[in-house]
């Protein structure tokens, strides 16, 4: 595994980590690389993948979201997490389906905004084909990048459309071509 830019991960949470999301096993290098307890946002229809792609996010902590009716006692529990100090990984995409970079959901914002703590963008490649390798006896070429932080603010909380389009493009701006 390959990671660059951890110099722009912050020393102590709360902050947000903002990835791109390819593969339902992108938790598990991100987790290896933060080296610190992260809580995870996942959504509930997820719960039934198989053990090996979600024991990282298991392990370090996770939230289960209903994607399309997001409860109050979700956005508290959240709240709870980041009012602790800890760090929150929120895939901006929401999903693995379809290629490239996907359509973002202002999650990663308006909590970021909310609680004026960084987004740290995350760029994440290659782990679509880390099982296949795997399954080969080969390593895997995975690389995680961490871009320079996002410093929200409370006014963000209007432009969270905004704040979640410089999110993607910092995105962007570490992935390959092949992942755009």
């Amino acid at each position: 595994m390959t990671i660059n830019g951890k110099k722009n991960l912050p020393k102590n949470g709360p902050y947000i980590l903002a990835p791109n999301h390819i593969d339902d096993i992108d938790p598990f290098p991100l987790a290896g690389a933060v080296n610190k307890p992260i809580t995870f946002l996942m959504a509930q229809d997820q719960a039934k993948i198989k053990w090996y792609k979600y024991w990282a996010p298991w392990s370090y902590g996770t939230l289960l979201i209903d994607r399309k009716k997001i409860q109050p006692s979700t956005i508290k529990a959240v709240h709870k997490q980041i009012k602790k100090k800890e760090i929150i990984c929120i895939f901006p995409e929401g999903t693995t389906i379809g290629s490239g970079l996907k359509k973002a959901k202002n999650g990663a914002s308006f909590f970021a905004a909310r609680h004026e703590i960084p987004i740290i963008p995350v760029a994440i490649s290659g782990t679509e084909k880390a099982l296949s390798a795997i399954k080969r006896f080969q390593r895997a070429k995975v690389t995680l990048s961490f871009g320079e932080p996002i410093i929200a603010k409370k006014e963000d909380i209007k432009k969270l459309n905004e704040l979640t389009a410089q999110t993607m493009e910092a995105i962007k701006k570490m992935l390959p071509e092949q992942y755009c």
